[in-house]
């Protein structure tokens, strides 16, 4: 890497970290504010519907956002019939799906829930959220990072104002007044960022005969962040299904701090992806794990290792900022504590196969993962409640960092392997290139 490279790759990770910072704090307060007003039980039921509307998420955009990274990354004069594409397609799509959400809500959600808080999360996460997060794309595309770091943070902010207007006014503080608070700081966010972006880009009508000579590409990252987010978030819709609120709470409140120190390496990602991207537009694993070799490995190493540290030694905390309910949240945050290192092992290989083109291995892996993850949830939650959710994650992020690696090192060996391609000489002999 050149030193204008690293240079620019510095600053990058500076930015979008510095509003991942601002965006975890924002969070973290939020996360506070709502644990402590709702409690174990009611803050378990408003983590129970967030977790299952988040596993509609990658499909309510069919994979249009991740193709909008890449392509306008690889040719910036697509920008604004990407966007148009991407919001279209998030808004059939997105509403489609919360709309069956909100009728399957009475079989799939805790008891304690009603349609009309379904309905409200549902629209606010699969439609307007994911605008948002368009947006936040096309900045991060065109490597404007510091728009493309506080699009989380504006969106965070509007909601923490949201709540905190809520909690101070004459309001009662249910699910139902949390749900609408949610929504109606989501959509002014994004009705600001469409705004931006339309004046930034101009207005292009959408060319949907561009996603459909794609689609398969944008199924195959629909399926594979699909697989994610199930690994991540069934355990907290089973836990409100088949274990109690309590145990919810308790739980979820314990992963979401992991979630929130992840955010280093998030970032750390996300200033390299549209370098790693230009790298495999020829689809070389090779030069793409070269730049992630060069980039990411050192830090990152360095953040969970710590990271993982910092949070086992600090579980006691948890109850002093949440309050005695979450007393529980302590060993399960210890325990939890070293998803880090092993979140990031399998996200940084992760993306070095997708920005290669092996998105369909990584894919198959993912999905693999994600049925193991919910046989063995349905299996121990009902018997061992938030213990066996802890051990489940362990177990199946474990599984897909193996998984994931071993798929790498076999593309680099066959890379490696293939005989050198061959040039002619002006004498008219041939030479290894």
């Amino acid at each position: 890497m050149t030193g204008e490279g690293r240079g620019r790759m510095r600053r990058h990770t500076a930015v979008l970290l510095a509003g991942q910072i601002g965006r975890i704090a924002l969070q973290g307060l939020y996360f506070v504010v709502l644990a402590r007003t709702l409690g174990a039980a009611h803050y378990g039921a408003s983590a129970a519907v967030l977790a299952l509307v988040s596993m509609l998420l990658p499909f309510s955009s069919l994979g249009t956002i991740l193709l909008l990274v890449r392509n306008v990354a690889q040719q910036p004069a697509t920008a604004a019939v990407q966007w148009a594409n991407c919001v279209t397609l998030v808004l059939v799509s997105g509403t489609t799906l919360a709309v069956l959400l909100a009728l399957a809500g009475r079989w799939v959600a805790p008891a304690a829930t009603s349609v009309a808080v379904i309905a409200a999360v549902g629209i606010t996460d699969l439609v307007l959220a994911r605008v948002t997060e368009a947006a936040g794309a096309v900045f991060h595309a065109q490597e404007h990072m510091h728009w493309s770091a506080l699009v989380p943070v504006l969106l965070q902010a509007a909601r923490l104002l949201g709540l905190a207007a809520l909690v101070l006014g004459p309001w009662t503080v249910d699910l139902t007044s949390w749900a609408v608070s949610y929504a109606v700081s989501t959509a002014l966010v994004c009705l600001a960022l469409t705004v931006l972006v339309l004046r930034r880009l101009g207005w292009s009508p959408p060319q949907l005969a561009r996603y459909r000579q794609e689609w398969r590409t944008g199924l195959l990252f629909s399926v594979g962040m699909a697989s994610t987010t199930v690994y991540n978030d069934v355990d907290k819709a089973m836990l409100g299904r088949f274990a109690t609120l309590e145990a919810t709470g308790i739980y979820s409140a314990a992963y979401r701090v992991v979630d929130m120190s992840y955010a280093p390496v998030r970032s750390l990602l996300g200033a390299a992806s549209p370098a790693m991207w230009r790298a495999g537009a020829d689809g070389s694993v090779t030069a793409v794990a070269a730049v992630a070799r060069a980039r990411l490995l050192r830090p990152a190493a360095a953040y969970c290792l710590l990271g993982t540290v910092g949070m086992f030694g600090a579980a006691d905390l948890v109850p002093a900022l949440l309050g005695d309910s979450f007393t529980e949240s302590v060993p399960a945050l210890r325990a939890l504590s070293f998803l880090l290192i092993v979140k990031g092992c399998h996200y940084v290989i992760g993306d070095t196969l997708t920005c290669a083109g092996a998105q369909g291995a990584r894919t198959v892996v993912q999905v693999a993962v994600a049925v193991l993850n919910v046989g063995l949830c349905l299996l121990l939650i009902p018997t061992h409640g938030w213990q066996g959710a802890v051990l489940v994650s362990l177990v199946c992020d474990g599984l897909l960092a193996v998984g994931l690696g071993a798929i790498l090192a076999h593309r680099l060996r066959r890379e490696r392997s293939r005989p050198a391609p061959t040039t002619v000489d002006y004498a008219g002999t041939t030479a290894a290139s």
